[in-house]
Parts: C-alpha cells; structure tokens; sequence
C-alpha cells in the first residue's frame, strides 16, 4: 500500500493533546499503515473477545471478507470516531452483517483489559447494530507485535501524555487472511467500502453491479479510494464497440447472401 495514503490518513490521538515536545519529528514520521503487497495476518495468534473466548485469528475469519480496524481501546480523542467511521460505513454499505463482511476490532494495546473492551463495544452504538457480526479483539503483548507488523501498523507511545500516536485506518482482509486494501479510517465512503469487501470477497458477495463497478473503477493507493479508471473503461468500451461491429458486419454478409439466393 502506497505509503503517501497513509500518511494523509494519519491523525493521532496524540496531536490533540496540549503543545508540548513529547514527540519529535522524527517520531511521528514514523506512524504509518503499511501492509506489504501480498501480506497475510499470522493466522496461528489467539485473540479473545469481551467475553474472554479465545480462538486463532483463522477462526475468527468466518468464510468471508472482513475489516480490521486497531484501536486503543482507552483512546479518549479519535479511536472511538474511527471506529463509529467504519461501522457507520458497513451498515450503509448495503451489504449484509455476518454473511457479507465481519467487522474486527483489534487493540494494539497489550495493556487493555476485557473491561475496556466491553466498554468499548457497549460506547459504540454502530458495533452494537451490526450485532454478532463484530468481534472486540485483543491478544497478549507478542500476539499483538505480530499481528501490527502483519497490518504494517507503526505507533508511537507518549510517556508524557500516555496516549499513542497512530494511523487512523481499515483494513479489508479476504477469508483467507490476506490484507486486500487499507483504507483512511475517517471519511470512508460507503460505497467504496462496499467495492473493498466485494473485490476481497472474490465473487461470492456483492450483485453483478457491483462487479461491473469494480471493472470500470480503479484503487487509487494515493488517496486510498476507489476512483473511474478511465483506460479501463475505454478499453471495455472499445472492446464492446469491435464486438458489435463485427456482429453488424457478420448480420450484412448474411443478409447479402441471402438477397443474392433469392
């Protein structure tokens, strides 16, 4: 994923506390969302719900395309906005919770308790409609370690404030835990949402509209949405033009042949 898109997505929980120094330059220059092309999530890591159940990520993945979003679970300032984001986008998006898409809410806090996450999930009337579809996620400190560097997800701890500076992003995740797209996480279109999930969903959610949309529509990893890809739609159309052009032609000679018999 371009690195440009995420850096136009970043805004950190950190950035809104009081002027100070805490942070240099250089540090927050290194809060991205990075997912290497082709990456897939460490399968094997357990993470446990608010409840406590525990299962690998690959059970956690339900058969079809999911978003993954990480938060601080104990983020006063836009952890909670990003995920209001997202789960306002996917009950806008038209498609169906629990059979369409899964949404994940991951913490890349290791500190945060199934408390935080109850709190979490109960704070957030949007996870709340989506209903069994959402899953608040948490794992033990190596777990989470492995499971950032998988989303490329790169934070800063202030010491000073406590609170992290990180990504505000989404990611789209295919059922077979590959990291498809990472999205911004605030201002998400609902129905570029809905193009991520049915090209990460292979064919097997989503209308032929949809998959019409997808030929015509293009990723653009600069802005991170899905925009008219303009070649693709001439060379679609120009190929459509020869087809029945020739089908003209071949409708002619016949009928030209036909006149010549009679």
């Amino acid at each position: 994923m371009h690195h440009q898109m995420m850096l136009a997505v970043c805004l950190v929980c950190a950035a809104l506390a009081p002027a100070r120094a805490e942070l240099t330059r250089s540090d927050v220059a290194g809060v991205e969302a990075s997912p290497r092309p082709g990456a897939v999530l460490p399968l094997s890591v357990r993470l446990r719900d608010e409840n406590g159940v525990a299962r690998p990520i690959r059970q956690w993945l339900t058969g079809g395309p999911s978003v993954w979003v990480l938060a601080d679970f104990t983020c006063d300032t836009l952890c909670g906005s990003v995920v209001s984001t997202v789960s306002d986008a996917l009950r806008r998006s038209g498609l169906r919770p629990g059979q369409d898409f899964d949404l994940n809410v991951v913490s890349f806090d290791p500190q945060d308790t199934a408390e935080n996450a109850k709190e979490m999930k109960q704070a957030q009337v949007g996870l709340q409609a989506l209903g069994d579809a959402t899953h608040v996620l948490r794992g033990d400190a190596s777990d989470v370690v492995g499971l950032t560097k998988a989303f490329g997800f790169e934070a800063v701890y202030d010491r000073d404030q406590l609170r992290y500076a990180h990504p505000a992003a989404a990611f789209v995740v295919t059922a077979d835990g590959r990291i498809a797209r990472a999205l911004p996480g605030l201002g998400l279109d609902p129905a570029n949402l809905r193009l991520a999930l049915v090209e990460a969903g292979q064919g097997r959610i989503g209308g032929w509209t949809d998959h019409v949309r997808l030929m015509c529509y293009g990723f653009d990893p600069a802005s991170g949405l899905y925009t008219l890809a303009v070649g693709r739609l001439l060379k679609a159309t120009g190929l459509a033009t020869l087809v029945l052009l020739g089908l003209l032609i071949v409708a002619l000679l016949r009928h030209e042949r036909e006149a010549a018999r009679s």
